[in-house]
């Protein structure tokens, strides 16, 4: 079986975690416990895209 990480036609999701970490998730997959989706379902670039503009919003560390 392939990993539905590795198929071209694969839709993501974009998952948040309690901690804030941000993580591409594949949409046929059950979202995992304490993960919140903040994008999706779209493609791998579509959510990486999200997650790019999400990183440029958070202020630098002094």
């Amino acid at each position: 079986m392939t990993s539905p990480f590795a198929q071209a036609h694969t839709m993501f999701l974009v998952l948040v975690s309690p901690t804030g970490r941000h993580s591409i998730w594949p949409a046929v997959l059950q979202v995992p416990a304490g993960w919140q989706v903040v994008h999706g379902v779209a493609c791998r670039q579509s959510c990486v895209d999200y997650i790019d503009a999400a990183r440029a919003d958070l202020p630098l560390a002094a």
